[in-house]
């Protein structure tokens, strides 16, 4: 059963003013009349009264118990946090002197009219606008500095306390800009090897701030902060036991305490708080005017945080007593995130329980930030203004702290959590007298409260991680209001998918249901076989070509874009966490139009088939192109595709095809240097190379260009054996019921043999057949409808999953799913009838909602 905490003295005022008569009429049997009137009951009642309220006080004793007990465990509320925001400092003309705006500047907003002092900010270091130029940005955080504010004069003894002047000190940061505590010594050659400041004509030794006086290391200079209340406390003595097992004569400290008759000082910021989250280009105001200088913020201030409520303290203490401040469960870890201020929710997970790439022992603790009441319109809470909160030096500063309480062996990554929108359109039928636009205003209210990153009264824990939102979800949500009658036209919209321009998809060689698409300029993921998608990276000034999947090493991506207006430009981007981050590799003075990944001594190694040759990069810090040659008669021949093979057993083959017609060339020495061979097929353009394996025989195919009017010449294919002498003429043509102009891409099921082309959708190939012949799909198989000259749009793009007979393929409209080369169902529709996916480590956001709003008399 519960443990019940009883009341100590349960009696009413009621109770007391009865037994009060009961002992009068037991001791003064001639005081008869007990109406409310008489003197002496109103006496008596008074006395009741006082005594009620005293009861209340005893029956408080073991709550003031309960917070002595978290005291006595450490447990603190937690004080308010520092926006912080990045300044621009400018000129109104460039000078020929470095113009130097010094660390502690303060600057505000302009009076507003609202109540209480403007906030104040501090720029955190000194920065210099330099000769010639006008402006320079820097960053400032909320609240008034202290400078060197005497806390007393050390009496020599242990357990030593002291308040300062103007609490609260702001939570910390992650460089502890904020507070610093110095004892005075005698000469800086008394701090030689620590950190110290001079402040007047002392020399004041910097102290370190500590959770608790246990495990303090070599460096015994430290103390503890209590920054809601602004107390100070140096470390106690106790009597610890000797080898005999009995406690010593001599009480020991447990850490260093300041010496007699020194001064203690310390330098802190106060202030912190929502009120520092103020808008952009709103903090133009010189606290401290400077000649010359103008001031301004280009983005929103962010991170401020009013102080814990006790309430929130006493719900929170048993949680941080199962901790310890320790990580080692999942729970643990999200606590000690949450102990920042500028986190609202937190979830920890081992990343190898979800991704084949992550190394064991690594823990990944996703963040979101916290979001203040009044940045909530209407209680929304969009995606762009959370990111707004995702400061780095919050990350940084919690990713310290785990690191400093995980396990040995365990890694741990902080991250902030990534988001998908979601828009909700319904029909809410109301009951007749009801006001609609009140009630509409209630249900979006219910449905952001609900569709939530963030805890809310609708939500108390905000939505869950990785949990689909459903159709039935959204009945429930506006069926909770009680003027609704019923809910009619639900849909839900995805605005963020792959729905046009599709350029390049891959199915991830590892990651089961994991593919990536790419439309002109956005990259997509899904992790359910195309079923949702997930935006992840734009290239607003870029087109993406093709995407690439290592086919060995787990969660290895490539990715390559062409620059527009810039000619023949590419960038390389490189992801090894399957496209959680991405980082750029160069930028080539050359087009890219094809890429495959190779593997040398275990490091990826990336061939890329360009206008000017076939080039390599290690994915390595400070790799760059490097030339491989093809063709020692023609150095700067180019090629369109490169295709690699790399069998159970023997060496890596690479296929690259050449462009000018110029035919195939082949190595089988892992596509090094001098050892390719030109192997047939000239006088076609070859655009497409793909290896098929078949056990242990290997097959190279591939697929031919044409004018966009001509039927086409089909594809392919030739097995590949130890020489490469003969192959020229061993290819085989698979031309027979083609029609579909152009080969743009080729892809394997099996026996099976999918080709993208220009004109007609996808083609089927089976090569077990004794008739092989290309098999075009129906016009009701739902891939995209072209018009009178072509049947269907082109595709441009196709990959295929074996193991679970899945492919995908991608054009103009977006992707298309198939898993019989038949049928095929559009995987980029932005509208769902049923539900919408999200992934484990994802949460939903609220987009704007369209509910309207009709009484029954206007529904039927």
């Amino acid at each position: 059963m519960s443990l019940v905490s009883p009341n100590l003295d349960d009696r009413t005022f009621d109770d007391l003013l009865e037994e009060a008569k009961q002992r009068i009429i037991q001791r003064c049997p001639q005081w008869t009349d007990f109406e409310a009137g008489n003197p002496g009951m109103m006496l008596l009642e008074l006395f009741a009264y006082l005594t009620e309220v005293m009861l209340y006080r005893l029956n408080r004793v073991p709550e003031k118990a309960y917070v002595e007990f978290l005291r006595l465990m450490g447990i603190k509320v937690y004080p308010p946090c520092a926006a912080s925001v990045e300044l621009r400092f400018y000129l109104e003309q460039a000078q020929e002197q470095p113009f130097e705006i010094a660390k502690g500047t303060r600057v505000t907003i302009a009076q507003t009219g609202l109540e209480g002092e403007p906030p104040i900010f501090v720029t955190k270091n000194s920065v210099k606008i330099a000769p010639g130029e006008i402006e320079v940005k820097v960053i400032a955080q909320h609240g008034e500095i202290i400078q060197g504010e005497l806390l007393g004069i050390s009496d020599g003894s242990a357990g030593q306390s002291y308040e300062v002047n103007q609490a609260p000190i702001v939570a910390a940061t992650y460089d502890n800009f904020e507070l610093m505590v110095g004892v005075e010594v005698q000469s800086k050659i008394a701090t030689e090897g620590t950190d110290a400041v001079q402040y007047g004509d002392k020399t004041f030794q910097i102290w370190r701030e500590v959770e608790n006086f246990t495990n303090i290391g070599n460096d015994p200079y430290v103390y503890m902060t209590d920054r809601l209340t602004g107390m100070i406390y140096f470390a106690p003595a106790l009597r610890k036991p000797g080898e005999d097992g009995s406690l010593k004569n001599v009480p020991q400290t447990l850490a260093a305490i300041p010496p007699i008759n020194h001064e203690v000082r310390v330098w802190y910021r106060n202030g912190g708080g929502v009120q520092g989250n103020v808008g952009p280009n709103t903090i133009t105001v010189f606290k401290d005017q400077v000649a010359g200088l103008q001031v301004t913020n280009p983005e929103a201030a962010t991170g401020g945080r009013d102080a814990e409520t006790l309430e929130n303290a006493l719900v929170r203490g048993p949680q941080e007593l199962h901790s310890l401040h320790r990580a080692v469960t999942a729970m643990d870890f999200e606590l000690l995130a949450q102990r920042s201020g500028s986190v609202a929710r937190s979830k920890a997970f081992t990343k190898a329980e979800l991704w084949h790439h992550a190394a064991p022992g690594t823990v990944e603790i996703l963040l979101v930030p916290y979001l203040p009441e009044e940045n909530r319109g209407r209680g929304q809470v969009t995606e762009a203004k959370l990111e707004e909160q995702n400061t780095e030096e919050a990350r940084n500063r919690i990713a310290e702290s785990l690191d400093e309480r995980r396990p040995l062996g365990t890694a741990c990554h902080v991250n902030w959590v990534r988001y998908k929108t979601v828009r909700v359109k319904a029909q809410a039928v109301i009951y007749s007298g009801e006001d609609p636009d009140k009630v509409k205003e209630r249900v979006i209210e219910r449905l952001h409260g609900t569709i939530n990153p963030l805890p809310t009264s609708f939500s108390a824990t905000g939505w869950e991680f990785g949990q689909p939102l459903r159709i039935s979800d959204l009945y429930d949500i506006i069926l909770a209001e009680p003027a609704v009658n019923y809910v009619e036209k639900v849909e839900l919209f995805d605005d963020r998918v792959p729905g046009g321009d599709l350029q390049s998809v891959v199915a991830d060689a590892f990651q089961e249901r994991t593919w990536y698409a790419a439309t002109a300029h956005e990259l997509f993921r899904s992790q359910d076989d195309g079923k949702g998608w997930e935006s992840f990276k734009t290239f607003p000034e870029e087109r993406v070509k093709v995407i690439q999947s290592h086919p060995t090493k787990p969660g290895v991506v490539a990715l390559v874009t062409h620059v527009r207006g810039k000619g023949d430009e590419s960038r390389i981007y490189i992801s090894e966490d399957c496209g959680e981050t991405w980082e750029s590799r160069g930028q080539t003075a050359f087009r890219i139009d094809d890429i495959a990944w190779s593997l040398r001594d275990t490091v990826p190694l990336l061939l890329m088939a360009t206008n000017v040759g076939l080039f390599e990069l290690f994915i390595r810090k400070g790799a760059t192109p490097v030339q491989i040659l093809v063709d020692p008669q023609n150095q700067d021949l180019g090629f369109f595709t490169v295709a690699l093979s790399i069998p159970i057993r023997g060496s890596i083959q690479v296929a690259v095809g050449a462009r000018r017609e110029l035919g195939i060339f082949l190595s089988k020495e892992g596509g090094k240097s001098n050892t390719f061979t030109e192997i047939g097929l000239k006088g076609e353009d070859i655009r497409v190379l793909r290896f098929q394996e078949e056990g242990v025989r290997t097959f190279l195919w591939a697929g031919a260009a044409v004018a966009g009017s001509e039927a086409g010449v089909g594809c392919f294919s030739v097995e590949l054996t130890v020489g490469t002498e003969a192959l020229s003429s061993r290819w085989e043509t698979f031309r027979e019921n083609w029609s579909g102009g152009s080969c743009l891409g080729i892809a394997f099921m099996g026996s099976r043999v999918l080709a993208a082309t220009y004109r007609s959708g996808v083609l089927v190939l089976d090569i077990n057949q004794s008739q092989r012949r290309w098999e075009k799909p129906d016009v009701s198989s739902g891939l995209p409808i072209g018009d009178t000259q072509h049947v269907f749009l082109p595709i441009h793009t196709l990959d295929a999953v074996l193991e679970r007979d899945m492919f995908l393929a991608g054009g103009p409209k977006g992707v298309y799913r198939s898993k019989d080369g038949v049928h095929y169902e559009y995987a980029s529709s932005n509208v769902f009838t049923d539900r919408i996916t999200l992934p484990n480590t994802w949460l939903f956001c609220s987009g704007d909602h369209e509910i309207e709003v009709v009484e029954e008399n206007e529904a039927r």
